[in-house]
């Protein structure tokens, strides 16, 4: 008995890094889907009209690990950088769970830098969200054919990681922190039509 005490410490300890290593790496599925990510080919979009899709694009995300070597990880991100700049249905913005990975990464069109960039961030949170609101016209990649309304901050403050495991702090002001609000949303399981429900529902 006094045996099974003394290590129990160490047990709880070791499923607690295991469980924090699994949590950032990817799913079988998820390794399935970047494996058949083609090079200069856009991902396939998750829908949330089909049922499985939609499973995918309600679930709660996990944060990734930076990894300048992980070449899964770096595949996905230009797969997704891809997929929104298709010709055919370009956007401002993409979310992991947008192609089908349950992973806190985004692409957001930077409209408050000059040529407006595109760039990734990993593991995004918004730690502020001013007081001030405006009502904006949003679309979404895995919503076709639908636009609304939604109520959103002027200003946010957004804290994320690069890929190099650097640790950033940012104040975002305009249309860049409407999209912002609108990718992390999908790393939260939200869409932009819940956000008109509960405006709805006011």
């Amino acid at each position: 008995m006094k045996t099974i005490k003394s290590i129990l410490p160490i047990l709880i300890i070791i499923i607690l890094i295991f469980s924090n290593c699994t949590g950032s790496r990817f799913t079988i599925k998820e390794r399935r889907v970047i494996r058949n990510i083609e090079p200069d080919k856009i991902m396939p979009i998750m829908y949330v009209y089909n049922q499985k899709d939609s499973i995918i694009l309600y679930k709660i995300s996990k944060e990734v690990k930076p990894d300048t070597t992980n070449k899964k990880l770096i595949k996905l991100i230009n797969g997704m950088y891809t997929t929104v700049n298709d010709p055919q249905n370009m956007g401002v913005g993409i979310a992991a769970p947008q192609v089908g990975v349950n992973k806190q990464i985004i692409w957001v069109q930077r409209f408050d830098k000059e040529n407006s960039p595109f760039e990734f961030y990993l593991n995004s949170k918004i730690i502020y969200y001013s007081k001030t609101k405006s009502k904006n016209i949003e679309v979404c990649l895995s919503i076709p054919n639908f636009t609304g309304t939604v109520n959103r901050s002027d200003t946010i403050i957004i804290k994320y990681d690069l890929i190099n495991s650097k640790s950033i702090t940012d104040t975002v002001n305009g249309f860049t922190a409407i999209i912002f609000q609108h990718e992390i949303d999908h790393l939260n399981g939200k869409l932009f039509t819940d956000r008109m429900k509960k405006e709805e529902e006011k």
